[in-house]
């Protein structure tokens, strides 16, 4: 095996071993291995791991634009839609919700209109329940004036005359 250069004190060595010091993993020589905590080799993440995480981080993190096009969006009456297809397939809220692995109540809450479910949930409804509790949206294009400012809310809505 090639020498590798320790992480912490930069002295040669054979058998690095991989530790965590102060949060951060570390490849260090034996000598050093005693300033932090064994790591299983396992649980170390490869470069290539390290990448895809930062990814992953910065599409959660990416902000929205408000003003893009919605493609679907829930519907209005989506509580009286599962509520009916509930009963039509002679289930309780406690049963479609163990269908589904969710809890009692936020079926219930759901159903009563007080919570909206989000994108997982709702894909979930849909196939169980066989309904469709999604739209596709229209978009309406915004008219600005070219005056050199900022968009403002006075450009967004439609005043009368």
């Amino acid at each position: 095996m090639k020498d590798q250069v320790c992480e912490m004190c930069g002295k040669k060595s054979s058998n690095l071993k991989t530790v965590l010091v102060e949060g951060s993993m570390l490849n260090v020589c034996p000598n050093c291995a005693k300033f932090g905590k064994p790591v299983k080799p396992e649980i170390a993440a490869t470069p290539v791991e390290v990448a895809q995480r930062l990814e992953e981080r910065e599409k959660r993190f990416k902000t929205k634009n408000v003003f893009e096009s919605v493609e679907n969006e829930l519907v209005d009456d989506y509580a009286k839609k599962i509520r009916n297809a509930r009963v039509k397939m002679d289930m309780t809220p406690e049963q479609l919700g163990k269908k589904i692995n969710e809890k009692k109540t936020i079926i219930t809450k759901i159903e009563s209109g007080n919570m909206k479910p989000d994108e997982n949930l709702i894909k979930k409804l849909e196939k169980t329940l066989n309904i469709k509790l999604t739209e596709k949206t229209k978009t309406e294009k915004v008219e600005t004036k070219k005056t050199g400012r900022a968009l403002t809310i006075g450009d967004l809505i439609k005043r009368e005359k």
